[in-house]
């Protein structure tokens, strides 16, 4: 059996990549959530050309702007924001940019902190942009510096990977001393060529570009930088594949591994050294991105194993156990359970009042729409006062969903998730004339992920402008259960639609 270890007795922290970007970038900013927000925190703590974004959209597309004025420019978000940002980096890549453009992306593999499993460096080959992990111990400087000089060589946008092994050896969710940077970026590195690729070429002609000259490009100047291999044996022993920051899980007895830095495109000497052995486990989180290609590729003249294979679980994290057992075990395992969830009651907060009397609106028969901030704890005992929690942003146009069907419905969102994504649901609603009432919680926080400042706008002159008549406005302590229940029945019964701000001290 071989004995499972940790490899790198140091890991890359929080600390590490947040000095990184500090150092490399003049533009920086982002939209926080796990596992990224105590790398944010710490960026907006220390560094004073960060600014927190509106959105993820908004964020990379200001950040195209500055790579075109000549700004080297990064921009952090979790993967959930990265898909709302796909239009904009897929247009971005077939474009061309000028200065560096890094796009920093926050998997969670066990959904610990998210509400689904998504794979950034399937987004990345959606985009055909490439995507880059830290791997080993002190790798963050260098990776940052790889993208750095993909990017401007190449002149498309690339992706850094991370996964919460990064905040593993992170003390808590503490914030560490504030970084000293001696000098931070602000020069500028050459602004954007407007007679070149994008503007002398068909849209289809870009795409042509990128495939033709981009991508090669990419594979060339990432060659022997992407890839460490060892191998000792003849051929006919396991090996391992290990992308990114998973190789930390790497059975200390392991003769034969290769890990990866570049997660798409996949370099080349990754299908190298699986055909110069006979068994090859691939090492991946989330999706078997990884090992699907070298499935193809090797068309049976190396098993390749993993997790499309049984012999890794299908999804979460990765352990060294896992994969001490994947290569000693012929045979696969059997993964037909689901993870249940506890049923202890929601803790209630401090919008218990609020929450119980929107409860008993949904047992009056409105249809309840919450986001998955504050107001996911709806979903839960003891309120049990919502139908769903589907992403951040979409209450308001879930609740109009069910509004066209007749019923009146309420949707409860944050002052954050409004501006983040939820005013275009309000304009449809506006546009529509739905039976919709919109309750916003309004404490200028991003309270689930820590207290992050709400960026600031005058929400009833918004709303206001965006159509609705009706916005009513107090503050959370100032009702009891059922003085909110009666007020918000009130502005259910019309004429909608509505918006009721209800305020909290942060």
């Amino acid at each position: 059996m071989i004995a499972p270890t940790n490899a790198c007795t140091r890991r890359n922290t929080c600390r590490d990549l947040a000095r990184a970007i500090a150092e490399t970038f003049s533009v920086i900013g982002g939209v926080t959530g796990k596992p990224v927000t105590h790398l944010l925190d710490q960026l907006y703590r220390d560094i004073p050309n960060f600014t927190w974004a509106f959105n993820e959209k908004v964020a990379v597309e200001s950040a195209v702007g500055a790579s075109f004025a000549g700004a080297r420019s990064c921009v952090i978000m979790k993967h959930n924001g990265l898909g709302f940002a796909l239009d904009t980096l897929a247009n971005a890549g077939v474009h061309t940019i000028g200065a560096a453009l890094v796009i920093v992306t926050g998997d969670d593999p066990d959904a610990a902190n998210s509400t689904c499993v998504l794979d950034s460096r399937e987004l990345a080959a959606l985009a055909r942009v490439p995507i880059l992990e830290p791997v080993s111990a002190g790798d963050c400087a260098t990776t940052v510096q790889m993208a750095v000089t993909l990017s401007e060589r190449s002149k498309t946008p690339v992706l850094i990977r991370v996964t919460p092994r990064l905040h593993q050896a992170c003390d808590g969710d503490a914030l560490p001393a504030r970084l000293q940077i001696a000098n931070p970026r602000t020069a500028q590195y050459r602004t954007h060529d407007r007679a070149a690729i994008a503007h002398r070429l068909t849209k289809l002609g870009r795409v042509q570009w990128q495939r033709l000259i981009t991508l090669p490009s990419v594979a060339e100047i990432s060659a022997g930088l992407s890839v460490e291999a060892r191998c000792g044996c003849d051929g006919r022993g396991a090996a391992v594949v290990a992308v990114g920051a998973v190789a930390e899980c790497l059975p200390e007895d392991v003769r034969c591994a290769i890990t990866l830095r570049m997660c798409w495109p996949v370099p080349d000497a990754v299908t190298t050294f699986a055909l110069a052995h006979n068994r090859v486990v691939v090492a991946e989180e989330s999706s078997p991105q990884v090992e699907r290609f070298l499935v193809e590729r090797v068309r049976g003249e190396a098993e390749i194993i993993g997790r499309c294979s049984g012999h890794l679980p299908p999804e979460g994290s990765l352990s060294a156990e896992s994969l001490a057992k994947a290569l000693t075990s012929p045979e696969p395992g059997t993964w037909q359970t689901t993870q249940p969830k506890t049923a202890a009651a929601a803790a209630p907060g401090r919008y218990g009042v609020l929450f119980d009397a929107v409860a008993r609106l949904r047992r009056a028969g409105a249809f309840v729409a919450a986001d998955v901030g504050s107001s996911v704890r709806l979903c839960y005992p003891p309120y049990e006062g919502a139908e769903v929690a589907l992403c951040l942003g979409s209450a308001a146009a879930v609740a109009s969903g069910a509004a066209r069907t007749g019923l009146r419905a309420v949707g409860v969102i944050g002052d954050y998730a409004l501006l983040h994504s939820g005013l275009q649901s309000v304009l449809e609603i506006v546009n529509g004339r739905l039976p919709v009432l919109t309750v916003v919680l309004a404490n200028g926080l991003q309270a689930q992920t820590g207290g992050q400042p709400v960026p600031e706008a005058d929400l009833p002159a918004l709303l206001t402008a965006c159509g609705i008549e009706r916005v009513d406005s107090w503050a959370l302590d100032d009702l009891d259960v059922s003085a909110t229940f009666k007020r918000l029945c009130a502005l259910l019964r019309g004429p909608l639609p509505a918006v009721a701000i209800v305020h909290a001290d942060s």
